[in-house]
């Protein structure tokens, strides 16, 4: 699959989310396309016409989606009624908002991240039973999770405490024979991005939901109060004009699961080692080399694919970043700013005002050249110009501008219509996204959302919600949205559709 995803960011991303862990480009593969919707499903009445909480899954079978046109008939669990109906007992809120779902490394578990709540919650991916609830540390600044992504070798789930502004872990507990045996909230891992006393206000919680699956869901240890305000370097982790505003949005792992590149919703990153506990920061950049909002992120030939999109009303930011992933481990560390990116390729009307015409990079989908296994080409979409920017993932790997391959649109067909409440027609707003796994992985599955967005109102107004199919061209260079499969959440006082998709991720089905 992917690295992530995603996140802006709502900050809003991915997640990116996203995006992610590598996935297997199996021919003909079983898959299912997990559609996250984070309209209110909950509270809708007359006098509360949007709703107040909740959300729904759509899961779509690939024998539905590879027919010609594809069948619209997912299976829809609501996450409060279907999934953890219990979360306000057991945790104190109602889990609310899901933002993105990414699947364990062995596609067997799915982590559902509601960015409202602060929830993380774990569903088993061939029942679709849930299995554990997390509820993420509550600072000063909030609580939330952003996104979540899933080490490579598989045990350990990163959390973007977004409004929180930490970075925390659950570890993935198994036997000898590699099944999973529990899921244990690290909380000794936790890390401040912002430091200080008076940050930790209530510790994680955990619940196991499911006490029949002998699968475990705990908490162990104490997030840390008074963690250092300073990065290793003695320079302060947040502050104007360098790291202004440090929300977490993804976390992105890097292929020897040892690092998290951290993008910040004020702009900068850390590099974090996820290895120690807590986590500790190895590289530190500032807002002048990675902007704000970054939410797209994936492995790439050995080197890290990182974005950044729009994060403030009609403020235009289109970047594509290639990093190393050369860095130490604590209590090792470099010097600001090093090493530089690889690589950038910036849009020329970054940080210009243009009204209605603006841009916002956020999900990316790598294709991969399934004879050899190679990435071979980056699509890297557009919220606000319902684009996609391709670049070649080969040398010289030190030129983006020289990989450039071009642009596609995803309005040329018109399959984007309109819906209900929406003020226009044609708008699909491509958000998170992954590659279908069937017919030589000829297909992107993309988020679409709807127009009355729950996360980066600004840059993420749709008129077609639902599942898009993006059509890839022979050479994999471009695309064409062929089909959207549309999804609806009536209000109360029926005059909207309240649906939202934030996130579309595949799940290879299990032998």
């Amino acid at each position: 699959m992917k690295k992530i995803i995603l996140c802006l960011m709502s900050l809003s991303v991915a997640l990116c989310l996203i995006l992610f862990s590598e996935q297997t480009y199996a021919r003909n593969s079983g898959y299912e396309v997990w559609l996250s919707d984070q309209g209110n499903t909950q509270g809708i009445t007359a006098s509360s016409p949007n709703g107040l909480y909740g959300g729904k899954v759509r899961i779509y079978d690939s024998a539905d989606l590879e027919q010609n046109p594809p069948i619209n008939n997912p299976l829809v669990l609501d996450v409060v009624t279907d999934l953890f109906p219990n979360a306000l007992l057991t945790t104190g809120s109602d889990v609310n908002r899901i933002h993105g779902i990414i699947p364990t490394s062995d596609y067997k578990y799915m982590t559902l991240n509601f960015v409202a709540s602060g929830h993380l919650g774990i569903v088993d991916g061939e029942t679709k039973q849930p299995v554990c609830l997390f509820r993420s540390t509550a600072t000063s600044t909030g609580r939330q999770n952003h996104m979540s992504t899933i080490s490579p070798d598989g045990t350990k789930i990163l959390i973007a405490n977004q409004s929180g502004r930490m970075l925390e872990r659950v570890d993935i507990q198994k036997n000898t024979a590699g099944q999973v045996t529990g899921f244990n909230y690290n909380a000794d891992g936790s890390i401040d991005m912002v430091g200080g006393t008076g940050r930790v206000l209530n510790q994680p919680i955990a619940v196991d939901v499911n006490l029949g699956d002998n699968i475990s869901c705990t908490v162990t240890g104490q997030v840390a109060d008074g963690q250092s305000s300073s990065t290793p370097n003695g320079n302060p982790k947040q502050a104007a004009g360098v790291r202004p505003t440090n929300t977490v949005i993804c976390p992105i792992i890097s292929d020897n699961s040892q690092h998290a590149y951290v993008t910040l919703g004020g702009g900068g990153m850390f590099v974090v080692d996820i290895t120690t506990a807590p986590m500790k920061i190895v590289a530190e950049y500032d807002l002048n080399v990675v902007h704000a909002a970054g939410c797209g992120g994936q492995s790439a030939n050995g080197f890290m694919m990182l974005n950044t999109g729009t994060s403030a009303p009609n403020v235009s930011e289109f970047t594509l970043y290639r990093f190393t992933q050369d860095y130490p481990l604590a209590p090792n560390y470099n010097q600001p700013n090093q090493p530089l990116p690889v690589a950038v390729w910036a849009d020329p009307d970054n940080g210009k005002i243009i009204l209605g015409n603006n841009r916002d990079a956020h999900g990316m989908v790598i294709v991969k050249n399934l004879s050899s296994g190679e990435d071979k080409y980056l699509h890297q979409f557009d919220r606000v110009r319902n684009n996609a920017e391709v670049f070649q993932m080969n040398p010289p790997w030190e030129n983006l501008h020289l990989r450039h391959e071009g642009t596609y649109s995803l309005t040329t067909t018109g399959a984007c219509g309109t819906t209900l409440g929406a003020e226009q027609s044609n708008d699909p707003t491509p958000d998170l996204a992954d590659l279908s796994l069937g017919n030589n992985g000829d297909k992107i599955y993309v988020a679409l959302r709807g127009p009355n967005p729950l996360t980066i109102a600004h840059a993420a107004a749709g008129s077609c919600p639902g599942l898009g199919v993006i059509k890839l061209s022979p050479n994999n260079k471009s695309g064409e949205l062929t089909n959207v499969l549309p999804t609806m959440i009536i209000s109360g006082d029926s005059t909207k559709n309240l649906s939202d998709p934030h996130g579309a991720i595949v799940r290879q089905k299990l032998n």
